[in-house]
């Protein structure tokens, strides 16, 4: 793998060789074998005693995405157009520049670490661990669901339905993703549930024959249902629950929105209310390509014709706004990378933006607001103050 660095720091590296390193470096593991290789060839290069070898390996992360992306996009094989050796130097000479100048550490901006976290039937509260592979088990000690990695899946066998007991009762996991994590479930029936940052979604160990697929959204999640018609699958946010069948869509219901998001991608969906005012009668019907807006204020759900990919972009670790509020914004980024944004700005919060992020750090995009909107900024105490 040293071989495969090199390689990219002289712009050798094939597309194949960008995937494999790509691939590793990710590995914890194997994060002291990069930091020990930096140290050792770029210590006396740059004059620098401790080299910020996280900083430089984000970098290297962020280009390596990008030229991968350049070789897939124009389909050609043929070095890298940037050397990365010249980034390398320009990213320790920045960072070392910044530390000589005594620039304190509540100038840093530091997200917080926190950890995806399982609550049994009974109340006890485990650690989930990206980087772990291991069996979840119940206050029994039954093997309830598989975790390989990020993705915990109940499903184990092609029976979609498992008889409980008896009484056939309904025994719940709750799985809470904090700001800055994202996290998959296959749930027993096969249903698949992608959890954006900041979201808890409780749910049945196993469904039951005879009664309907029910589970409780607080946050954001990404449904592919399995259809089966004689067990219909309803979320339940908030006041509103939103039945399918079989069917793709994307929910949005975090607790400092004003209004709750559905948007279809495949399939249909009908949306009701709990409220004793509501006279939708069958339920609000939703196409494929349309997105319904739930006002609990009025209890007034509104169609919109949308593109899909926009309110799914989150899935592949893309933030895309549209028109959208500066509050919505900042909350979305707070959620992305598990930070505070203040605002004492009131009426930035109101301005709408245009805005796409890929493989940005939050500083990056923090620069990006401020250089092409002038919008001031600093930071203290690693909370970040927009003025």
């Amino acid at each position: 793998m040293e071989n495969q660095i090199v390689k990219y720091l002289l712009n050798e590296a094939t597309t194949e060789d960008l995937d494999a390193l790509s691939d590793w470096i990710m590995v914890a593991d194997n994060e002291w074998i990069f930091e020990e290789f930096v140290r050792a060839h770029y210590e006396t290069s740059t004059a620098m005693n401790e080299p910020d070898t996280d900083k430089i390996k984000e970098a290297l992360m962020r280009r390596m995405k990008k030229d991968r992306s350049v070789f897939r996009r124009r389909n050609f094989r043929s070095f890298m157009k940037y050397a990365a050796i010249g980034l390398v130097f320009m990213a320790l000479g920045y960072f070392y520049h910044q530390n000589q100048v005594g620039r304190s550490v509540s100038d840093k901006l530091v997200s917080k670490k926190e950890a995806v976290t399982i609550t049994l039937d009974n109340g006890t509260i485990e650690t989930l661990d990206p980087l772990t592979n291991r069996k979840v088990k119940d206050a029994k000690g039954t093997i309830i669901g598989t975790q390989n990695g990020s993705k915990l899946t109940y499903r184990e066998s092609a029976t979609t339905f498992a008889q409980t007991n008896s009484r056939k009762q309904l025994f719940h996991n709750t799985i809470n993703v904090p700001y800055g994590k994202r996290f998959d479930v296959v749930l027993s029936d096969g249903t698949h549930v992608f959890l954006n940052s900041g979201t808890t979604l409780r749910y049945p160990v196993r469904f039951v024959r005879g009664k309907n697929r029910n589970v409780y959204l607080t946050g954001e999640a990404y449904f592919d249902v399995v259809k089966d018609t004689e067990h219909p699958f309803t979320v339940h946010a908030d006041e509103l629950a939103i039945e399918v069948l079989g069917t793709q869509f994307n929910v949005s219901h975090y607790p400092e929105d004003q209004n709750i998001n559905t948007v279809l991608v495949e399939g249909s969906v009908a949306l009701r209310t709990n409220k004793k005012n509501d006279k939708s009668g069958e339920g609000t019907l939703l196409e494929p390509g349309f997105k319904a807006e739930w006002r609990p204020a009025d209890n007034a759900i509104a169609l919109e014709n949308v593109d899909t990919d926009i309110y799914t972009a989150w899935m592949q670790g893309r933030l895309v706004f549209r028109n959208t509020p500066f509050q919505q914004i900042r909350q979305a980024l707070e959620r992305k990378y598990n930070v505070t944004i203040k605002n004492s700005n009131k009426d930035l919060d109101e301005q709408l933006f245009d805005a796409t992020f890929d493989i940005e750090t939050i500083e990056e995009v923090l620069e990006s607001f401020s250089k092409s909107y002038a919008i001031a900024y600093r930071i203290e105490d690693n909370e970040v103050i927009i003025e």
